[in-house]
């Protein structure tokens, strides 16, 4: 019987596929960013191209580089804009309007469960957490966009049961890193990580965001979780269904089953230079840091923020450190505002910057430097991720990193809190 993911496929296909087909899937939507956009456009109009398949489909976020800091941005964004008009994008999230584009079309409920979503960002693997399925398909958009769809196999699926909960001073990010450190690539690659369980029903939707978003840098092709009443709450006047939603059948031809034991996870550290070198971090502890991030698709939500806030309150950064934090859209910005965490930033001596990807799109804004140290709750960590190569870069969860910033060197937040680790 079928999988969640190839009940969406089969439905996007308009006939039953299964595992290893290949396929012409049409997305219910194709979403790209501000930078590749011009790419695309530039791509279209060498191959002559005057119009798009479905444009009112497409939906282009200015989230990566939303404050144009040099006159090379401030052409992108015009360029950006021209593609949108010329090709009659029927969405067009300009500088201000929403903030991160693989977050605010779930918040803003333009995706919702078993509907398709294809694009050039892998991060788009977001939107499983209100069971809609994201594949990317990278410079191919330009293809989905002239024709309407493009060649993808149907992937096959990995279940995952969570189990347990997270102790005091652990976050899902911790959850999700340990999960990429112990899973076997080859498990995983190409597959759909579906999440279930049920630990699934103490996790909000930003704790699923977080979730889907890391199994794709272990070379997973998309994450999923089943959507339940969690999933029906968040949704709940926000998002009219439009299609059925999917769920695997209990007979479903899994690739592998595997477990995630939130009791068993501790705060992690990801050591340069791969998102999975994920070790606790008690050993990493004592390393001095220049630099800290709170934000990305990973863990720039309300959630992370108030978690980051409730430890920084009445503290302040460390002299040595900077510390930037990035709410992922405008109404997490307004949010974080009304709630008071916002002061709270200033007041520890952080910089908040305007909601999209921030200093995780290349480190264009806040960014490090030659022999720099950061750590950050960002999507990845490869040399030259925020800025210069020759600087060493750490994930974490949100609180390690405020707990980090304050202490100015990599620190057990368990330990800040004063908690027993």
């Amino acid at each position: 019987m079928p999988t969640a993911a190839e009940k969406i496929l089969s439905r996007a296909c308009g006939r039953a596929v299964a595992a290893g087909d290949i396929v012409h899937p049409v997305p219910d939507l194709v979403t790209l960013h501000d930078w590749y956009v011009t790419h695309a456009a530039a791509a279209l109009d060498r191959f002559g191209v005057t119009e798009v398949q479905r444009p009112e489909r497409v939906l282009v976020s200015t989230d990566h580089e939303p404050v144009a800091t040099s006159p090379a941005a401030v052409l992108r964004q015009a360029q950006a804009r021209q593609a949108a008009a010329r090709f009659r994008f029927g969405m067009f999230h300009d500088v201000g309007r929403e903030g991160l584009g693989h977050v605010f079309p779930v918040e803003r409920g333009i995706l919702g469960p078993g509907m398709l979503a294809m694009g050039y960002d892998i991060h788009l693997t977001n939107f499983g957490a209100v069971g809609a399925l994201g594949l990317y398909v990278l410079n191919e958009v330009t293809e989905l966009l002239a024709c309407g769809s493009v060649w993808t196999e149907v992937p096959e699926t990995v279940r995952v049961t969570v189990r347990g909960s997270l102790a005091p001073g652990v976050t899902v990010r911790d959850a999700a890193q340990r999960f990429i450190a112990e899973a076997d690539p080859q498990v995983l690659d190409d597959a759909v990580v579906e999440f279930a369980g049920p630990a699934m029903a103490t996790l909000g939707i930003d704790s699923r965001m977080t979730l889907m978003n890391t199994p794709v840098e272990l070379g997973a092709r998309s994450a999923l979780a089943e959507p339940d009443a969690v999933t029906e709450a968040y949704l709940r006047g926000r998002y009219r269904p439009g299609v059925e939603a999917a769920r695997s059948d209990a007979d479903a031809g899994f690739r592998a089953r595997l477990d995630l034991d939130l009791s068993a996870v501790e705060p992690q550290v990801a050591v340069p230079p791969r998102p999975e070198c994920a070790v606790p971090v008690g050993e990493v502890a004592g390393q001095r840091i220049d630099h800290a991030y709170i934000g990305s698709c990973a863990s720039g939500f309300l959630d992370d923020l108030r978690l980051a806030a409730g430890l920084l309150r009445g503290r302040r950064v460390a002299p040595h450190v900077r510390l930037f934090v990035t709410p992922v859209t405008q109404a997490v910005q307004a949010a974080a505002a009304r709630e008071g965490l916002l002061e709270v930033f200033a007041g520890a001596g952080a910089i908040v910057t305007a909601p999209g990807c921030g200093i995780c799109a290349g480190g264009r804004i806040g960014g490090v430097g030659r022999g720099e140290v950061s750590i950050g709750t960002g999507t990845r960590n490869d040399p030259g991720r925020l800025g210069h190569p020759d600087a060493a870069l750490y994930l974490a969860g949100p609180l390690t990193v405020a707990a980090s910033a304050i202490a100015g060197e990599i620190c057990d937040p368990r330990q800040a809190l004063g908690w027993p680790a």
